[in-house]
């Protein structure tokens, strides 16, 4: 089978669906070089605004192919006349609506932080961050009215809540859904990122004396909401206990860790779940530990051949071109770890890290 991702970074899907045996094709921005090794055909875009200017891009490529995957960046695009394999786009939009979303968690009985209008009468500081947006780099922390004032109706006003941050892996048909990991999310890590609430990474597996609990309520969350495919619903262990923060309703990061802890291919279930089948995978019997932690550039950097043969000696992914860009506060890099432990996991990470920060 022959399939098409597009995204701005494609690497994990692109990369992950050719381990599963597919020939894959990638319309991408970054060009990531462990992209390209993977990639049976590769195009880059600078931008696309629109449906429309995509499809004249597709039109241009005439690549033959049997479906298209949208990754980061495309979610909710429309690409009519193709097959795609992702929740359909208005689906898309109701899950991806973190309003809305919230409401549909309450209504299941199942706990979530309060969300505020902004003449509300609640105790600050306040979670702001966008309807929509993944990533949690532009989420922040209200400390008064006037800090609220004036950020647009496209955001919303959240209780904070404290604890640590845990996510659910699902594989689900429009039938049944299947649980198949708990994964530790590593969220505004200070050797990582300077953003306080950005996503940094994660440690699969995750356990908690809660792990069946987090299971059965995103299992029944992602029924509810219709989704297929290979999707995630997020958490906070505070000390009451779980608490659901958001849906995912498409590939989540923690695709490299889930499938080497438990030997799977999770882009293989996702592509089979629409088709309608459900692997039968038991989320407490992976083997072993594996991190995966993105480092954030401290300041502006090119990557020169220098740094990038530097690079090359370490276990990393999304490896950056020599002679690109990386801004202050973006991804440099990923990196990933196994270990039979946790602890050891981490600190593989750390070490890593400060070695990356360094050289850059």
């Amino acid at each position: 089978m022959k399939i098409l991702i597009i995204g701005y970074s494609t690497r994990y899907l692109v990369c992950a669906g050719k381990r599963a045996g597919y020939t894959v094709y990638s319309l991408d921005h970054f060009g990531d070089v462990d992209l390209l090794r993977c990639a049976d055909k590769y195009a880059w875009f600078d931008e696309i605004p629109s449906d429309d200017e995509l499809l004249r891009v597709l039109d241009r490529l005439n690549w033959d192919f049997d479906a298209i995957l949208l990754g980061t960046g495309f979610e909710y695009a429309n690409p009519e006349g193709y097959r795609v394999l992702n929740n359909q786009p208005e689906i898309m939009r109701s899950a991806g609506n973190k309003r809305s979303v919230a409401e549909k968690i309450k209504s299941l009985g199942f706990k979530h932080p309060e969300i505020y209008d902004i003449g509300d009468d609640f105790r600050y500081p306040v979670m702001i961050k966008p309807i929509y947006g993944v990533g949690g780099l532009e989420n922040r922390l209200a400390y008064s009215k006037q800090e609220i004032m004036g950020s647009g109706d496209d955001i919303l006003i959240q209780e904070y809540l404290e604890g640590t941050p845990a996510s659910v892996s699902v594989i689900s048909t429009c039938k049944g859904a299947v649980a198949i990991a708990l994964n530790e999310q590593l969220i505004g890590t200070p050797w990582l990122t300077t953003h306080r609430f950005a996503y940094c990474g994660n440690i699969t597996p995750f356990q908690s004396e809660y792990g069946e609990e987090m299971c059965e309520t995103a299992v029944r969350l992602i029924l509810k909401l219709g989704l297929v495919g290979s999707n995630g619903v997020d958490f906070l262990i505070t000390d009451d206990g779980p608490v659901v923060i958001e849906v995912n309703p498409r590939f989540q990061g923690t695709l490299d860790t889930v499938e080497h802890v438990f030997g799977i291919s999770v882009f293989d279930l996702h592509v089979r779940a629409f088709e309608g089948e459900l692997p039968e995978i038991d989320a407490f019997s992976g083997d072993g530990f594996a991190g995966k932690a993105i480092v954030f550039a401290d300041h502006d950097r090119i990557i020169d051949e220098k740094i990038s043969k530097k690079l090359a000696r370490e276990n990393i992914m999304d490896i950056p071109q020599v002679g690109w860009g990386i801004p202050a506060g973006t991804p440099i890099t990923t990196l990933f770890c196994t270990g039979q432990t946790r602890e050891q996991v981490l600190q593989e990470l750390k070490s890593a890290a400060d070695r990356i920060k360094r050289l850059t």
